[in-house]
């Protein structure tokens, strides 16, 4: 007893230790993930106001975890470190959960425990507004990066309850604490305080409109039911969130001497992340009358890691570059090859704009440098974007490149290494080859067809198999048709079901009216839409229904390298009666994730009710998946699902629900 509690008090001592590296936080939590009960137990807690340190030992203090909430239940779903410096205007913002003790709060940095890909438990430090400190930082997160080993000491202890290996007293965490931040510290002096204060007005300033844009986009986005108008609102709304990122990073650029904000490599679907990016500049593109084409090489691997951020803002640096030095009616084009040999991605957006004269290129990759006066007062721009997009290459192991000729054009292009984690290709290899596909245009010669021909022996086709026409020939099984050739003779072959259908606009949105039939648009990315209409395999239907939204996005995210048609909905009536629709429609859901607490009908409910459903009218049975995370699940739900995964979720467990339904 006398060992235990010796133990517990070595613990205590390190964690005190542990906390005074953190000293102008004003609130330290540290929580132990109880799997078994779904929750997030607070064990050590530190009050700098009441200069108060609580080992707290009998459970009582906790988080369920069931229903994540707040701020820390994004942070215990994605199991990614997350800074919220405007914490209570978040929008996950949850106070039970994120605030319990009611402090005036303004920002928060929420750290996963992790080892072995497991969540061990949440280290949560807090500023109130009366905080020396004005935010937390990307410095700060590296400080708990430093410190993470001795959390996870902690916590295994705990889980142990001392009944194991004693916590080795041997290390000395002060000087090596002390060794690893000190000089961080030291390294974010700033030396001009107003230029600081500016920053800090600027991008509040900035962020606010930003936070309103976003809520209304999502208001918009619940009111939307066309699919695709959905897509460009999501679009839209992660570039109304990729605003605040732009202004955070102008601030840490500012604080930590750039190099210093470092930023960790994320894993990342490589068609919808590249897609994503290309697809917001489709409405300025179509507007401007240009003719923009995206393409992605289809055997990039599924899932590569990379440094997201700064990534995405060189291919929007340079596609927006693009866009503003192209004249009305001219061509961008944006490629991102895969180099399997040498494990890279190669990048290029290249355009029929005004060009660079010879000796002018090399000024481009200057700070506050442009090309020419004149150029400069047409076109506008602080000259910022493409030196930041060079000093971002080159953090990445590359060069920024550009081949350009005066009133012909430029080309930027580079490439870097990356992580491959999912090598699967991205698109599967087309099964039946013996088909005769027709692009039907008026303009059999122009860019665009040839593009969708090129795309489409890309995913596996072959060139003698794909036709250009502008008559609507005999026994062909696939029609592209673009806008201009739609008639009641070409749209009523694919409601006799002569052949599969896909309509081409020439504008944004221009065929809305057509929306019962498969549509796209000539100034977006179109792989998806040409590999689902050509492919032989199926392209599976899944639904996910859970009444938290953060759960929603997180799925989708998750399933995104996969070949899926994904719907959501946030109420369990909704869902039942879309799943009846769509199987009375033949057009049923093959997979359906399911969570059982919701407010209208439980998961479970649904459940239910569906299966008497498909035995009333002899249908196969829908594969049905927990996503609750409840550890008291009965016998007789157990029965009801295909397949159980708690949460925090696990990617490899949410996608092996497509491997294991396929393979049945």
């Amino acid at each position: 007893m006398l060992e235990v509690q010796k133990e517990s008090n070595l613990l205590n001592e390190k964690f005190k230790s542990l906390s005074d590296n953190f000293i102008l936080s004003d609130l330290i939590s540290l929580y132990l993930y109880d799997k078994k009960k779904q929750q997030l137990v607070l064990k050590f807690s530190y009050d700098r106001e009441e200069d108060k340190f609580q080992n707290i030992n009998n459970g009582d203090a906790f988080l369920l975890m069931i229903e994540p909430k707040g701020c820390i239940g994004k942070v215990f779903l994605t199991k990614s470190a997350e800074i919220y410096n405007y914490i209570t205007s978040d929008k996950d913002y949850f106070q039970s959960y994120d605030n319990e003790l009611n402090h005036k709060l303004k920002s928060q940095l929420i750290y996963p425990i992790m080892e072995d890909n497991e969540l061990l438990g949440m280290f949560r430090l807090s500023l109130t507004t009366n905080s020396k400190l004005k935010k937390y930082t990307l410095k700060e997160m590296a400080e708990v990066n430093v410190v993470t080993p001795y959390l996870v000491n902690f916590l295994k202890q705990i889980i142990s309850n001392s009944d194991t290996e004693p916590v080795d007293d041997s290390i000395d965490d002060t000087p090596l604490l002390e060794n690893e931040i000190m000089p961080a510290k030291e390294e974010s002096v700033i030396n001009d305080e107003s230029l600081l204060l500016f920053l800090s007005n600027t991008v509040h300033d900035i962020r606010t409109p930003a936070n309103s844009l976003y809520g209304f986009l999502e208001l918009l986005e619940e009111q939307i039911e066309d699919r695709r108008l959905k897509v460009f609102v999501s679009n839209a709304k992660e570039s109304a969130s990729f605003i605040n990122t732009l202004t955070d990073s102008i601030l840490e650029t500012a604080k930590n001497r750039y190099k210093a904000a470092h930023i960790e490599k994320e894993v990342i679907s490589s068609i919808a992340f590249f897609s994503s990016i290309g697809n917001t500049f489709s409405a300025k593109m179509s507007g401007k009358k240009i003719d923009y084409f995206i393409f992605i090489d289809p055997s990039i691997p599924k899932e590569i890691k990379v440094d997201k951020f700064k990534l995405k803002r060189i291919i929007i640096n340079l596609i927006g570059n693009a866009y503003k030095f192209t004249p009305v009616e001219h061509q961008i084009d944006f490629k991102v090859l895969w180099d399997k040999s040498n494990q890279k991605v190669m990048i290029s957006v290249k355009d029929t704009g005004i060009g660079i004269e010879k000796e002018d290129q090399e000024k481009l990759f200057k700070s506050f440098s442009q090309v020419g006066k004149n150029r400069a007062d047409k076109y506008g721009g602080s000259g910022l974007g493409l030196a930041i997009s060079a000093s971002y290459v080159s953090d990445m192991d590359s060069e920024l490149k550009l081949k350009s000729k005066l009133d012909e054009g430029s080309e930027f292009y580079f490439d870097i290494p990356v992580e491959v984690v999912n090598s699967s290709t991205s698109y599967e290899a087309f099964h039946n080859l013996e088909k005769k596909i027709l692009i039907l245009t008026d303009y059999p010669e122009a860019k665009y067809p040839k593009f969708i021909e090129h795309y489409l022996v890309e995913l596996g086709m072959s060139k003698e198999k794909i036709i250009i026409s502008n008559t609507l020939e005999q026994n062909v099984t696939h029609v592209i048709c673009f806008e201009e050739k739609i008639t009641p003779s070409v749209l009523n072959g694919k409601k006799l079901k002569l052949y599969k259908l896909l309509l081409i606009e020439n504008k944004l949105f221009s065929l809305l009216d057509k929306s019962e039939f498969k549509v796209t648009s000539k100034n977006i990315y179109n792989a998806d839409a040409l590999y689902s209409i050509v492919f032989s395999g199926k392209k599976l239907k899944v639904l996910i229904v859970d009444d938290n939204k953060l759960n929603l996005t997180l799925l989708e995210s998750m399933l995104a390298s996969e070949f899926l048609d994904i719907y959501t909905s946030l109420d369990g009536e909704e869902a039942l009666m879309d799943l009846k629709k769509s199987a009375k429609k033949g057009d049923r859901f093959d997979i359906v994730y399911l969570d059982k607490h919701m407010n209208s009908m439980s998961g479970t409910q649904l459940l239910e009710q569906y299966r008497r459903f498909e035995a009333k009218y002899v249908l196969k049975p829908i594969y049905a998946v927990s996503i609750t995370g409840d550890p008291h699940l009965s016998q007789n739900e157990h029965r009801l699902y295909d397949a159980i995964i708690a949460k925090p979720f696990n990617k490899h467990d949410v996608q092996e629900v497509i491997s294991k339904f396929k393979m049945n």
